[in-house]
């Protein structure tokens, strides 16, 4: 029971870098609040300004709205699927992971070759399967802004 913790090389945290990461949630928390509670006023505007229109109006912003998100979330699954794959790319160069080069927000064990070539397949997928969930947002967004024309 009192067994010590495996012996192994560890890829020691970068402490700059965890605050950096607490520092980009808290604002990411920060201004998904402030969007929420705008985007609850400005429909609450849209709703009380509706008259003779019966909605049209509403069912167009709101198509417009969500299009609009669409091509975000398509953007940021994009972004992130391209930097899995150049992760997997430097992982399969160096049979290291993670790469020497990357900053860790917590110290992490290092897995060479076999381990590490295993983990090369699994980015790859992840990385293709968040593009091509980019390619169906963007799909979907684009649809929606179409029909809000």
């Amino acid at each position: 029971m009192n067994q010590s913790r495996p012996q192994g090389e560890y890829h020691r945290a970068d402490p700059a870098y965890r605050r950096q990461m607490i520092g980009w949630l808290a604002f990411t928390v920060a201004a998904g609040a402030v969007t929420l509670y705008a985007l609850n006023r400005w429909l609450h505007a849209l709703q009380s300004g509706m008259g003779m229109d019966a909605g049209v109006t509403l069912e167009t912003w709101l198509h417009r709205l969500l299009g609009g998100t669409c091509l975000l979330l398509a953007a940021a699954a994009a972004a992130f699927g391209l930097w899995l794959r150049r992760v997997a790319a430097q992982t399969q160069r160096e049979r290291r992971w993670p790469p020497s080069g990357m900053r860790t927000s917590q110290d992490v064990r290092i897995r060479y070759l076999t381990s590490a070539d295993a983990l090369v397949a699994q980015l790859n997928a992840g990385g293709a399967a968040l593009l091509l969930l980019a390619a169906v947002l963007v799909a979907w967004g684009g649809w929606l802004l179409w029909i809000a024309r």
